[in-house]
């Protein structure tokens, strides 16, 4: 086949076999198969994998039978599953907030040159990021323990409690959610920093002379230049969130009645517990919707742009 450029028939470029170019380039493929390799093994295989078995029953040892989407409704109308999504939906609404004001709080507050101390301050935040969360989860037990906590303990000196923190439906909430900032507010205070210390100076001084407070500069200069250290924030604690899973495990295992389940801990219960096809479902499911939630939030912060 040959085009026509101004007049002239022109031969179209050849393009060489791609066994060809992969035998002649053989040893710079042999330097990355490694990767390839074991993203396949330990990545792609278990995913597919995975998603064959969310259309099974197979409870690990017998023989798998084929149901089609009968998992994938079973999970959608399975009551524990959605009180494991409402439960969810409760922790997005109280922690997104406190995940966005504490890091741009703790953010501005250690990014002041006059702080003293910035780096002690900003070691102990960080130290929990690093620190093992099953053992920060075991200490928090028995910090928030019902009879013999410490709380509880501290507050009985001052005349109040004991308060049932770890076994009742409405107290629950809040040893998961101290919990849960306390392990991240380090990581997401960091992000922030790192986006403040990379504004130009110049742009508030600007703002300085043209009679703006300190007030006024953070929200008409900072918020609007910081948007996407948010977006990203916003969605990396969003996910964080969606897929929660050592919290509610170590200090109450989805109790009491279910009140803090997770989406990840019933798949970890029902797939532990014989239902591997229920629990691939529904982690599907659950995938699906992080990428929706995590989409949604994109678009409104880009059409905020």
């Amino acid at each position: 086949m040959e085009n026509i450029i101004n007049g002239k028939p022109q031969k179209k470029p050849f393009r060489p076999n791609l066994l060809r170019e992969i035998a002649r380039h053989w040893q710079e493929y042999l330097c990355i198969a490694p990767f390839f390799i074991l993203f396949g093994i330990f990545f792609a295989f278990p995913i597919v994998w995975s998603l064959i078995l969310s259309f099974q029953r197979w409870d690990g040892i017998t023989d798998p039978q084929w149901v089609g989407l009968k998992n994938y409704e079973y999970m959608l109308n399975d009551s524990t599953t959605r009180k494991a999504m409402g439960n969810t939906l409760i922790f997005l609404v109280i922690l997104l907030p406190l995940e966005l004001i504490l890091p741009f709080f703790f953010g501005v507050l250690l990014n002041q040159p006059t702080l003293k101390l910035r780096g002690v301050f900003r070691t102990l935040l960080f130290l929990p990021v690093v620190t093992s969360g099953v053992i920060i989860g075991i200490v928090f037990k028995f910090f928030f323990g019902s009879e013999f906590g410490w709380l509880n303990g501290a507050l009985g000196s001052l005349g109040m409690g004991p308060y049932p923190w770890l076994k009742s439906e409405g107290w629950a909430f809040i040893p998961i959610i101290t919990l849960f900032v306390w392990g991240r507010v380090g990581y997401t205070t960091l992000i922030v920093m790192g986006g403040l210390q990379s504004l130009d100076g110049q742009i508030y001084e600007a703002a300085r002379m043209d009679g703006a407070n300190s007030w006024q500069s953070f929200w008409r200069v900072t918020m609007p230049l910081m948007r996407p250290v948010v977006t990203f924030v916003l969605i990396t604690t969003t996910i964080a969130i969606i897929s929660m899973f050592s919290q509610p495990y170590v200090l109450t295992k989805g109790g009491p009645s279910n009140s803090t389940l997770t989406p990840l801990l019933e798949i970890y219960n029902i797939s532990f517990g014989g239902r591997i096809g229920d629990g691939a479902a529904l982690s599907f499911v659950l995938t699906l919707f992080m990428i929706i939630v995590a989409l949604v939030q994109f678009r409104l912060s880009r059409a905020k742009d």
